[in-house]
């Protein structure tokens, strides 16, 4: 059937060239447009409510809102991690799902369910709010507005109803968070003994505003010929209209607001402030949408802002403070460079080698057929084009043209033969016959080359979202360059290679290369020494050191800035504007924003006392040096725990373990004293540990927190009830929102407050004032007790059960022997009963990538050895050239050493990638030294010598094509771009090299000893 496929194609071969070139068209006009990022969708489908409970403590909105929103949640399809937090006024609950979940009908589960809870839940509580779906790397972009003309809550204005707007329009928008908002409202501030003056209540305040404020329709006229609206104009933004309204009456005079109460603008009390660059701002954090592509999201804001600039004037606005689109097109434009260099090194080894340039041409014309039917193939998969894409792009660019090599060689050869005959055969029965010859060698090798790869499917997690796509692109690229080889190459060959002078001036070899026979004369020799360095290697393995994934070298870096729990959010801006100030005097620091405690529906669950500062650095300001003085500045400050990571890597470990820790012990129990004090006894058990940094307790600490208790016997006695007294606290504290007025397509809250709140010490608070309803006005103190007590200050729950971290980084060594100790003394350790731990984090995800490569791999092997049976047919021969590869690999492991002796999960790819590429170099020259046993032409070692000497240019020339297209990924070394390509081409390359070796040298030296030509149906064709 393959000798009538070629057949067929060359003589439809204008049909075939007429295809190949549709195709390459289609390509040029449908790449450039495919969307591009920098890593694939690697977090699993997540769903979050956030519930606002203002004035609950962390205690309060666990009880009341987090664990009946858990419970209601409990049970979704396909939902495999529920996690929650609870701190001052917030609720947080995270559904994480299965792999292959639809984000959609997960989204839909939690709604329905939410809608049921939201009518349980307490009256203090705001509607729960289901955050809107965020891609992995959801952060496109951090603005920074500031404005010395402006003052903060004009700017907050101009942020919510100018800049907001246009950018939520952009297309992959998902967010627009905006923190250090000072929103504006309009305050009605009233003075308590104004109002026991007039007689009037706080109460009577609120329900006139609110009736005034309250949006409803009037009624319609009807007249003969139309139908008209009738509506009631409530107040507007003018201070007279609310003045002039009557609240209630004292000795039946009617009694205005003005008379009791002050009109101004104000802000509410803020959760969260900002920082952009030295000073005050406000700083907008644009997130994206699940597989949304950064780069086009970032050019649409770019023009958006740019259309904004006339209608913010006086207004800076930075939008290179955080920019990953940066980091994505640098990464790219390395790889693409990468891939293009080295096709053009592919192409200089074929010529040199072929020395002739319509054969290099027919060899090269894979490249470009193959690479692009892959891309066409990944984009039709709905399959992202990323770096992981690229690089198995990149390491295939190599391989692709060794099919087509094969094939053309033994074209090559056989034409050759075919000019010496008395009588030669026909152009078209020569070439399909030579084609034939190598045809199953081809197909069995390509398919090991393709089963080697199983594996890399079966791995889970962050592991399977990096590695999945390296190996779609790889293995469509390999598949696309077997049709060229069938089909496109025989064609060209007979195209290109008609006359005599077309064939490249080699001359053939009619006796084996006198090296190869020096080499079989010592047989046992060769063996003993491939042994010995085999097992040198082997003995290597235990001193290896291990990591999940390389530090990335983006330009942005952000920093944790975490200050004790309780800490004010003033305290912590001072501290904030204290490091920017220092962090902008260093050399090659380009810009910075910070960002504290958190904002309305966004992602940070968190305290005033957490802040995260995002430096981004200058790309030709020097990386290691820069890097080491932010380090050095950022952890000068003594009671602040600080750390310095790049997003992408901070990211990846948030997936892991939910924190942006490299290891993460996390312990369960139920009551939290238990845990503080069971977390700090494993902290200092590990505490010693060489190259642990950052090692702390997750600050679940205890925060002061004002109680306020009711007194009945004196409320009773002043006629004070519970109902007055909580308005009193709430009025003179926050205030109430009473309602909204509208101008244009602004809102504004309209806020009653005190015109003395008691804010900022506890004895004003004791001193509110309270009006009885007999008028009589009474402290605070006078008829409750009011004391301050410790809480917690935030509370985290997993799987039903109340959890705390003990989490630590490790510089200077590998993550893998760190975690080993660690696990070492967890299981020496004794817990209370009900209370257990467990490892998360990088090296937990790397043990799990692992196991899982390990005990698939056994599968690929297995498979592997059947297909090298199926094409060699000898049980002897396969089980001969399967006992070899193990030695090809170790040359890999030679790269890894040569890369800092870590192994990574990119390695350990490289290694999968090594096996089948010496697997198929191996069939190669075993199946000629079949062809040419069975022609009785040679005997003993002339018959594996000439073996060797027929395949070697084959050999030679795919090894160093494959060897070329990664060199430039090698001598550029791991630049943005290549931090996980590059440990991968180094042990590729490396183990090539080995590789050759192998086949030529060790693996004739083990038939020659142990294949003897026996008639043991060794060949059967």
């Amino acid at each position: 059937m393959l000798k009538k496929l070629t057949m067929r194609a060359i003589q439809a071969r204008y049909l075939v060239i007429a295809c190949a070139v549709i195709l390459m068209l289609i390509g040029f006009k449908t790449i450039p447009q495919t969307p591009m990022d920098v890593f694939p969708e690697f977090a699993p489908v997540k769903v979050e409510i956030q519930t606002e409970a203002p004035g609950l403590s962390s205690v309060e909105t666990e009880q009341l809102i987090t664990i009946p929103v858990e419970h209601a949640m409990n049970g979704l399809p396909q939902m495999k991690t529920l996690r929650s937090k609870s701190v001052l006024g917030l609720s947080s609950v995270v559904m994480l799902f299965e792999e292959g979940t639809s984000i959609a009908e997960a989204r839909q589960a939690v709604q329905e369910r939410l809608l049921l809870l939201a009518q349980k839940l307490p009256a203090v509580a705001r509607p729960p709010v289901m955050l809107p779906p965020l891609s992995s790397l959801s952060r496109v972009l951090k603005i920074g507005l500031s404005s010395r003309h402006d003052t903060l809550a004009e700017l907050s204005t101009k942020a919510l109803w100018t800049v907001r707007p246009r950018l939520m329009s952009i297309p992959g928008v998902a967010n627009v968070a905006i923190w250090g908002l000072r929103e504006q409202e309009l305050h009605v501030r009233f003075d308590p003994l104004k109002l026991a003056q007039h007689q009037l209540s706080a109460s009577q305040i609120s329900q006139q505003l609110g009736n005034a404020l309250q949006p409803d329709g009037a009624a319609y006229l009807d007249t003969a010929q139309q139908r008209m609206a009738v509506s009631y104009d409530r107040p507007t933004l003018n201070a007279e209209d609310y003045l002039q309204l009557t609240v209630g009456y004292s000795k039946a005079t009617p009694v205005k607001l003005g008379q009791v109460a002050e009109i101004s603008w104000g802000h509410a009390l803020p959760i969260g402030d900002a920082v952009v660059n030295q000073g005050d701002g406000l700083l907008l954090i644009v997130e994206k949408h699940p597989h949304a592509n950064t780069l086009r999201v970032t050019q649409q804001i770019d023009q958006a802002l740019r259309e904004l600039k006339p209608a913010l004037p006086h207004i800076n606005v930075d939008a290179t403070i955080f920019r990953p689109a940066t980091f994505i097109e640098t990464a790219l434009h390395n790889l693409q460079s990468a891939l293009l260099l080295g096709a053009c090194l592919v192409a200089v080894i074929l010529i040199l080698f072929l020395r002739n340039f319509r054969a290099a041409l027919i060899s090269l014309a894979a490249i470009p057929l193959s690479l692009v039917t892959a891309v066409l193939l990944l984009s039709w998969l709905q399959v992202s084009i990323n770096t992981m894409v690229l690089a198995g792009l990149v390491i295939a660019l190599g391989e692709v043209v060794d099919d087509s090599i094969i094939d053309l060689e033994n074209i090559l050869r056989a034409l050759r033969a075919n000019r010496l005959l008395a009588q030669p055969k026909s152009l078209l029965k020569v070439i399909t016959q030579a084609s034939y010859e190598v045809r199953g060698a081809v197909i069995h090798a390509t398919l090991i080359v393709m089963a080697v790869f199983i594996p890399v499917f079966f791995l889970q997690g962050i592991a399977g979202a990096f590695f999945k796509p390296l190996a779609y692109g790889y293995l469509l690229a390999i598949f696309a360059s077997l049709l060229v080889a069938l089909i496109v190459t025989p064609v060209l060959a007979y195209c290109l290679l008609k006359r005599e002078g077309d064939l490249p001036a080699i001359v053939d070899h009619t006796a084996p290369p006198a090296w190869t026979l020096q080499l079989l004369a010592q047989p046992k020799a060769v063996i003993a020494a491939a042994a010995l360095l085999f097992f040198s290697m082997l003995a290597s393995l235990p001193f290896l050191g291990s990591e999940f994934l390389p530090a990335f070298k983006e330009t942005d870096f952000l920093m944790h800035f975490v200050e004790r729990p309780g800490t004010s959010i003033a305290q912590m801006k001072a501290m904030s504007l204290r490091a920017s100030q220092a962090l902008m005097h260093i050399e090659g620091v380009r810009n910075l924003g910070a960002h504290i405690g958190r904002t309305e529906v966004a992602d940070e669950v968190v305290g005033p006392n957490f802040g995260e500062l995002w430096v981004s650095i200058s790309p030709q300001a020097d990386y290691e040096k820069t890097m080491a003085r932010i380090q050095q500045s950022i952890s000068g400050y003594a009671g602040i725990f600080t750390d310095v990571q790049t997003y992408l890597k901070e990211r990846s470990k948030e997936v892991m373990s939910g924190t942006s820790a490299s290891i993460v012990i996390r312990l369960f129990g139920n009551d939290v004293d238990t845990l503080r004090e069971e977390a700090e006894r494993i902290r200092l058990a590990i505490a010693d540990i060489p190259h642990l940094s950052h090692l702390k307790v997750e600050s679940q600490a205890l925060i002061p927190h004002i109680h306020v208790r009711l007194n009945t016997a004196l409320a009773d006695r002043y006629g004070v009830t519970e109902k007055e007294v909580k308005q009193a606290l709430s009025l003179m504290t926050l205030g109430q929102i009473q309602g909204e007025v509208y101008v244009g397509q602004q809102r504004f809250n309209v806020r009653l407050i005190s015109a003395t709140p008691a804010r900022d010490s506890l004895q004003a608070l004791r001193q509110i004032s309270i009006q009885s309803p007999s008028g009589a006005v009474v402290a605070l103190a006078d008829v409750a007790t009011v004391i301050v007590q410790p809480t917690q200050n935030e509370i985290k729950r997993e799987a039903a059960s109340r959890k705390i971290d003990i989490s630590t980084d490790v510089e200077g060594t590998d993550i893998g022997s760190v975690a080993q100790e660690i696990e070492s003394r967890l299981n020496r350790l004794t817990l209370p009963a009900g209370y257990y731990v467990r490892m998360l984090g990088e090296y937990t995800e790397q043990k799990t990538a692992t196991r899982t490569l390990v005990s698939y791999s056994l599968l690929a092997l297995l498979l592997v050895f059947l297909l090298m049976f199926m094409s060699l047919r000898s049980l002897r021969l396969t089980a001969m050239l399967f006992a070899v590869l193990p030695f090809a690999v170790a040359g890999g492991v030679t790269g890894i050493w040569l890369t800092g002796g870590v192994i990574s999960l990119g390695a350990m790819i490289g290694l999968i990638a090594v096996l089948g590429i010496a697997a198929r170099s191996g069939i190669l020259l075993i199946s000629r030294y079949q062809q040419l046993r069975h022609s009785h032409a040679y005997d003993g070692p002339a018959l594996l010598a000439m073996a060797v000497s027929d395949r070697l240019r084959a050999i030679s020339m795919t090894t160093l094509a494959t060897s070329m297209a990664l060199v430039p990924i090698i001598l550029k070394g791991p630049v943005s771009g290549y931090e996980i390509e590059y440990p991968l081409a180094v042990v590729v390359v490396s183990g090539l090299l080995s590789s050759v070796a192998v086949n030529l040298m060790l693996l004739p030296a083990l038939i020659l000893l142990f294949d003897q030509g026996d008639n043991d149906t060794d060949y059967v064709r």
